[in-house]
């Protein structure tokens, strides 16, 4: 039996391997594909391990850093424009996982306020702990949530390969462009502020919020320029790869066994209206199919950005259309989830 250690050492060749083998074929967000399909396979294995929480929130800090560097040129008016629309599209969102929930516990799909918890496009860990507070099957709306992310991040990448064709370079000077200390400073401090927001306020999601938003708004008033070296970039996706795909043990699978196909259908549900919905943004809005998609598509910023950041697509306009989803949803998600789930009792 290897200890810790060496099962961590472990993980990291055999994602190390997958990367590579992922960037050798093109396929886009490899540095997050890579770490997420051997954290499952290490899951499945039995092997007990996860990230520790605080290398997790320093992973969504560096996130938030890359989120600000996409942004920071292209915030402006062109940007509070679109801010209405921006606000409608990520309401639809909402409503359609809200609705579709209440549809699928009314349908006798998923006993009680499960099939709520499991489809709300919230922080997976936010809305199990939300589930069990209020009756829900906690076990089963984790395996909803965590499938929804693997999916939403499988079919994103399926779709960038198939539509985009051709990938971007992530970092188009290297594994080891020149340093530079302003910006990495730079980046330090914005890492630092969300980390602080994050465990003093208690709001996991500043991790990557407030670095995103401040940095982006720093950036676009000439006060700061954030850089992100390649290898830390790197080492964040992988944190959260892992801690994605390490979150599907045997035991909470073989529990809900019974219920997998159900959760599929209706993960494939929720992905499918949200295409439709991205298919009439990238009409009204004059963006390419893909990126309407990814604007509108249920899964994680942090997957979204690393996607998008390797495919042509309109990445500003994906970013600014998820970052307002995720206010939204922490604003409005759990008052929205807690009101259908009540209905149904």
């Amino acid at each position: 039996m290897l200890g810790k250690t060496a099962l961590w050492l472990l993980l990291a060749a055999i994602t190390a391997a997958l990367v590579a083998g992922l960037k050798q074929g093109e396929v886009p967000a490899a540095l997050l594909l890579g770490p997420l399909l051997a954290g499952i396979g290490f899951a499945l294995s039995g092997a007990a391990i996860r990230p520790p929480k605080p290398a997790l929130l320093v992973a969504y800090t560096i996130v938030g850093c890359l989120v600000a560097v996409a942004m920071g040129r292209t915030m402006g008016p062109a940007l509070l424009g679109r801010l209405p629309l921006l606000v409608c599209m990520a309401g639809a969102t909402l409503l359609a996982s809200a609705g579709l929930g209440w549809l699928l516990a009314r349908g006798g799909w998923f006993g009680g306020s499960t099939a709520v918890w499991g489809l709300a496009p919230g922080g997976a860990a936010g809305m199990v702990a939300l589930a069990q507070e209020h009756g829900g099957d906690a076990r089963m709306v984790a395996v909803m949530q965590y499938l929804r992310i693997l999916a939403v991040t499988g079919s994103a990448i399926a779709l960038a390969h198939l539509l985009a064709g051709d990938t971007l370079p992530l970092h188009g000077a290297g594994w080891f462009p020149p340093l530079n200390p302003a910006g990495l400073a730079w980046t330090l401090a914005l890492a630092l502020a969300g980390a602080i927001v994050a465990r003093l306020l208690r709001f996991p999601s500043g991790a990557f919020l407030v670095p995103g938003l401040a940095g982006a708004a720093l950036m676009a008033a000439g006060l700061a320029n954030p850089t992100v070296p390649p290898l830390l970039a790197a080492a964040a996706y992988a944190v959260i790869g892992w801690n994605i795909g390490l979150s599907f043990t045997k035991e909470t699978l073989a529990g809900c066994a019974r219920a997998l196909p159900r959760i599929v259908a209706a993960t494939a549900v929720l992905i499918g209206l949200c295409a439709l919905l991205g298919l009439g943004v990238s009409l009204t809005c004059g963006v390419d199919w893909l990126t309407g998609y990814l604007a509108t598509t249920p899964g994680g910023i942090d997957a979204i950005l690393i996607i998008g950041a390797t495919v042509p697509v309109d990445l500003p306009f994906i970013l600014s259309a998820q970052v307002v989803r995720v206010l939204l949803v922490l604003l409005l998600g759990p008052a929205l989830a807690t009101f259908v789930a009540r209905r149904l009792s």
